[in-house]
């Protein structure tokens, strides 16, 4: 009796890890856009560039980080998250207050964060921003 539950819980196990798991997308998602935010908070843009930018934005990502290396951010704020885990792609609002040596003058700007989430079997599952970062100015 044990050797079939175990088989059937086994056979479970598996259709579950070849199905699309909308919680472990969703988890997926807030574990990238948490890391993003925090690397866009602490000067760490040419990582976030790095680790999350699609293909098709990441040279310029890497170029607006780049033109970025003196912005201080005084505050960063998630104002909205729209997640459609079906069509695998979330919108994310935040206003970022930074300032550029040597101003002290603070400055705000609302950036719209574009994601995709990608099935690659090379690379693995993740979600990619299709949006390159605002341009601080």
């Amino acid at each position: 009796m044990n050797v079939r539950r175990n088989l059937s819980l086994l056979l479970l196990a598996l259709v579950l890890a070849g199905c699309r798991n909308p919680y472990l997308i969703a988890q997926r998602f807030e574990d990238s856009s948490r890391e993003h935010n925090r690397l866009m908070r602490w000067q760490g843009l040419e990582q976030s560039c790095v680790i999350f930018a699609g293909e098709q934005v990441k040279d310029v990502c890497l170029e607006r980080a780049r033109a970025a290396k003196d912005v201080s951010v005084a505050d960063y704020r998630v104002t909205s998250t729209e997640l459609d885990v079906n069509k695998g792609t979330a919108t994310v609002r935040v206003e970022v207050d930074y300032f550029i040596l040597p101003s002290t003058r603070l400055k705000t700007l609302v950036d719209e964060q574009q994601w995709r989430y990608v099935e690659d079997e090379e690379k693995g599952s993740r979600w990619l921003l299709v949006t390159p970062p605002p341009e601080f100015r």
